[in-house]
């Protein structure tokens, strides 16, 4: 006897939930390479062959993805210190040996109560919808009346929703206010959605929990830039025995009706800044095939080539005294906020995935740095194994 089969939970219909997703078949895809680089198809396939051997383990989808088969775009990188995707989660993971940390990162309500008690600025928690818990303080929202109760109150706007166990910003909505004489939220970017609907998508997705934060408007010169929305610095720091240091970074920059600033989300821009200045050098929307190199935001018009991240310098200092904080995980990615209030943490990661800083800054990461960084923090993972060993040995 089979038993009944379950239907799948539709989808949110007010907040994206998923990833687009892009299915290119090989030969297509072969078609489109020797279009765009000049080699022949076979050529392609053996240069994509070199990659997918070489250390970083390049998948043809990160072939394609990276744009690694246009060498005007590497020029002056060797595209075998690309990682792709399956290496990336690797070496992270081997790096980051403290897997006992993860727990704590991976948890944003967890890491937010971190890393603020150690004074670092986080963005605040105005409520939890956790229907699952029977006790609570006042912002724990237990029920769909308390959720809806909450979202009624004219005096905790603006807001940022997202989900306590999301990533990649799947599921998140910036909130202006509501209007209930229309029964509608008004979002940040201006568009509307059905109050019902909003209840309905959080109490029927999110039983594991769902976060409203208070909204961090933008430095004012970010706003110039791409509107009323937080942009992100994605800064990945690396933590050994002489301390923290700035290993990459890249801007991402929100633009058309995207209130968050993921890549992935259509029309987001990605730019390349300086390390030291924080100023743009290059920025790019798109991947593949369809990259573009831009020179001015799309809804702005601003100039975007040297503009630079508002307030650089903090921003900077944040996710080294972050990484000091968080010295057990060695390798962080970061997300900071330009907010106009000063640098904000709105996330960090103990496997940052490094396609962002990769792509934008057209350089792979298994450079000499990185690899004796790699062999650090192998001896370091060895020595903790067998300090390990004699204290359960003690027992």
């Amino acid at each position: 006897m089979h038993a009944p089969a379950t239907k799948p939970k539709p989808e949110p219909a007010t907040i994206v939930a998923t990833v687009p997703h892009h299915d290119n078949s090989p030969l297509s895809a072969l078609r489109d390479i020797a279009a765009a680089s000049g080699m022949s198809p076979i050529q392609a396939v053996r240069d994509f062959a070199n990659l997918a051997i070489g250390p970083g383990k390049v998948s043809f989808e990160d072939y394609v993805r990276l744009r690694l088969f246009d060498l005007a775009y590497w020029a002056g990188c060797d595209r075998r210190t690309v990682v792709g995707q399956r290496r990336n989660r690797a070496l992270v993971v081997e790096v980051n040996y403290r897997h006992d940390w993860y727990g704590l990162v991976s948890d944003k309500i967890a890491s937010t109560s971190y890393l603020a008690a150690y004074g670092l600025p986080t963005i605040p928690i105005a409520a939890i919808f956790a229907p699952r818990l029977k006790l609570g303080a006042a912002h724990i929202l237990r029920s769909r009346a308390d959720l809806e109760r909450f979202l009624l109150r004219d005096d905790v706007y603006p807001l940022f929703g997202k989900p306590a166990d999301g990533f990649q910003s799947l599921g998140s909505i910036a909130l202006r206010k509501p209007h209930q004489d229309r029964g509608e939220l008004e979002t940040i970017n201006g568009t509307f959605v059905r109050f019902e609907d909003f209840l309905d998508d959080v109490s029927r997705h999110y039983e594991g929990g769902y976060i409203f934060e208070r909204f961090m408007p933008p430095h004012p010169d970010a706003a110039r830039l791409y509107g009323e929305r937080l942009g992100t610095t994605r800064i990945v720091t690396l933590c050994d025995a002489d301390g923290p240091q700035i290993f990459r970074a890249s801007w991402k920059i929100p633009s058309g009706q995207n209130t968050a600033d993921n890549f992935w989300r259509s029309g987001n821009l990605l730019a390349k800044i300086d390390l030291e200045s924080g100023a743009v050098e290059k920025v790019v929307s798109g991947t593949g095939f369809d990259t573009r190199l831009e020179t001015h935001h799309p809804d702005t018009g601003a100039p975007l080539i040297g503009a630079a991240v508002p307030r650089w310098s903090d921003v900077k200092e944040v996710a080294l005294e972050g990484a000091r904080v968080m010295r057990h995980v060695p390798m962080l990615g970061w997300d900071l906020g330009s907010a106009a209030e000063g640098p904000v943490i709105v996330e960090m990661n103990e496997t940052p995935d490094l396609f962002l800083n990769q792509f934008a800054n057209a350089r792979g990461v298994l450079e000499a740095d990185f690899l004796a960084f790699m062999a650090e923090q192998e001896r370091a993972a060895k020595a903790h194994e067998a300090w390990m060993k004699r204290q359960i040995a003690k027992l």
